[in-house]
């Protein structure tokens, strides 16, 4: 049985910006985060990445560890087929972005897609959240994840009866299951989606995928967490100053124009019942704060527009912007925002290009006590 949630709602940007739509959930779906808060002395404390991964390969059935990040890392389930089911749904991935002759995209070593597919199996639930409340993009930064990610994610099952003999028992079966699932959210995307899957599977701007599968006798979860990736940022970004800082090396050549700030409530932790009835949506970026741009000398700055955020849009000219061939480094204020929307997570979104056309860089997420 495949079933597919309905599209993300349609997006309202302010300045004619295109913000990042997130992608439907599919016939699976999800998340899971965590870190420790890190004192910045007066300045709201930060949820910074951390992370190490633990473990390797466990039983084929079931994840036999809790995969919840936390303070001492996070411990991720594997199937002892996943080596060979990931080589294979990247092979059908690059299969169809080569049928729009689209370049390839490599496996990312960010393990966001496995964690957030052993997360949904060992609690038993699908949505783009998790149990702790996190979205996405919250995960993929705290996996330390530093480019900008979107989630396709996909949930086969077969009915549980004294009758089922088979089920997903061998790696060619969960082959088939996956087949299907990448199948349906490429062919059969229109009418339940809005083609929010195809369109991720076809973004001309992801280089990147990481891939989660988990499955069990009776259910496989297929998760796919596209990345564009072009820098590799240091970390951590908040420093005690209260600046955010966004500095490292890219490939080639960048122009950044400006970046894009939203907010999240702080999350909170969700269980398996109401994520399943109440979170099976689309996720969206959360409330659009206002953003940065470079270091304003004219007399007519631009600015985001007041009304288009919810509590007033907040508008930063950076104390530093350069942007070389190799290297970046953006540097800007917080405490705007934060004086404004107050404790909770702030989503950084680097972008280039058009108004019409833009290019998303990042999605750096960073948790904030006020």
């Amino acid at each position: 049985m495949e079933s597919y949630p309905p599209p993300p709602p349609p997006s309202s940007p302010p300045r004619k910006h295109k913000f990042p739509v997130a992608a439907t959930v599919g016939s699976i779906v999800i998340i899971l985060i965590v870190s420790s808060f890190v004192a910045l002395g007066y300045f709201p404390a930060v949820l910074n990445s951390f992370l190490t991964t633990k473990g390797g390969l466990s039983s084929t059935f079931i994840s036999s560890q809790n995969p919840s990040i936390g303070s001492n890392g996070v411990t991720i389930s594997y199937p002892s087929d996943y080596a060979t089911l990931e080589n294979y749904a990247l092979g059908l991935i690059n299969a169809d972005r080569r049928s729009a002759n689209l370049s390839s995209v490599v496996l990312s070593p960010i393990p966001s897609g496995q964690q957030h597919a052993d997360s949904m199996l060992y609690y038993g639930y699908f949505s783009h959240w998790d149990t702790q409340g996190f979205k996405p993009y919250m995960r993929y930064s705290l996996l330390n994840g530093t480019g900008f990610v979107d989630e396709n994610v996909a949930f086969e099952e077969v009915a549980s009866s004294s009758s089922l003999i088979q089920g997903f028992t061998s790696t060619s079966s969960v082959e088939g299951a996956i087949q299907q699932l990448e199948y349906q959210m490429m062919y059969n995307d229109s009418s339940c989606c809005q083609n929010g899957h195809r369109d991720n599977i076809l973004s001309p701007y992801h280089n990147r995928v990481s891939i989660g599968i988990e499955y069990d006798r009776t259910h496989v979860y297929f998760v796919e967490d596209f990345e564009n990736y072009y820098m590799e940022l240091s970390q951590p970004y908040l420093y005690s100053n209260g600046n955010l800082v966004l500095k490292g090396n890219t490939t080639g050549l960048l122009s950044p124009t400006t970046v894009l700030v939203f907010y999240d409530k702080t999350p909170k932790p969700l269980n398996a019942t109401i994520l399943d009835s109440e979170y099976d949506k689309p996720y969206t970026q959360g409330n659009f704060t206002g953003g940065v741009f470079p270091s304003c000398t004219a007399l007519n700055c631009e600015a985001f527009p007041k009304g288009d955020c919810p509590s007033g849009c907040v508008t930063i000219y950076a104390s530093t912007w350069k942007v070389t061939n190799g290297a970046i480094d953006i540097e800007f204020p917080l405490d705007q925002f934060v004086s404004t929307y107050g404790s909770g997570v702030y989503t950084f979104y680097v972008e280039q290009g058009s108004q019409d056309s833009p290019e998303y860089l990042t999605s750096i997420s960073v948790f904030v006590t006020a």
